[in-house]
């Protein structure tokens, strides 16, 4: 993880997101011990997301300057 980038906008709208997520399980009736397990692998996914397009766009760059 590089650190450096993101925007405020990006930080607000994933915290609504994981508000919206835990709302939702809690009107589900999910346990607290099974929604930090679905919030965490949520976050985890979204991790692993960014670091893999962050990878595909550094690929696309040096293949670019290789041309």
């Amino acid at each position: 993880m590089a650190g450096g980038k993101g925007r405020i906008s990006g930080t607000v709208f994933g915290a609504m997101v994981i508000g919206i997520i835990s709302n939702g399980l809690n009107l589900i009736g999910v346990s607290s011990y099974w929604q930090l397990i679905i919030k965490g692998l949520i976050i985890a996914c979204a991790v692993l997301l960014d670091v893999q397009k962050d990878k595909l766009a550094l690929l696309k760059n040096r293949i670019k300057a290789s041309n």
